[in-house]
């Protein structure tokens, strides 16, 4: 299995430095930034697999951030977290997250959350690719 390369933007340093280190430590290639301008600058570098957004960051709303990801890498899987209540409902009115998590949070259970979202996506990837044929499902 490949290395999963996972974008995480949170602007709470201490929590961004942690997360950064328990996802090296599940074997992820991680970049990690502050903002919504410097995600940006790494998603034009970089592909990324997976992303881990703040709702709210210093220069806009992780959705906003979601859709502008997006754009640029289509194929990109995010979560958004937050402690803010209001956030949850705010980003299922979108329908545009993978998913939504309260804050606090550890690695382990985003990796399970990351995962999940990963195999939905092949399976999804899998009957676009061939919708008539079903040799290859179970």
């Amino acid at each position: 299995m490949r290395t999963r390369s996972l974008l995480i933007v949170e602007d709470n340093i201490p929590l961004r430095q942690m997360l950064t280190l328990e996802f090296e430590e599940l074997g992820y290639d991680v970049a990690m930034v502050g903002s919504c301008k410097e995600a940006m600058v790494w998603a034009e570098r970089k592909p990324f697999d997976l992303a881990l957004l703040d709702y709210e960051l210093p220069d806009g709303l992780g959705t906003e951030l979601m859709t502008a990801l997006q754009k640029v890498q289509p194929h990109l899987r995010v979560l958004i977290c937050s402690a803010n209540p209001s956030a949850e409902q705010a980003t299922a009115e979108l329908g545009c997250a993978t998913a939504f998590v309260h804050k606090p949070v550890g690695a382990r259970m985003l990796n399970r959350r990351f995962k999940a979202a990963l195999d939905q996506a092949h399976i999804n990837a899998t009957a676009v690719a061939a919708p008539g044929d079903t040799s290859n499902r179970s």
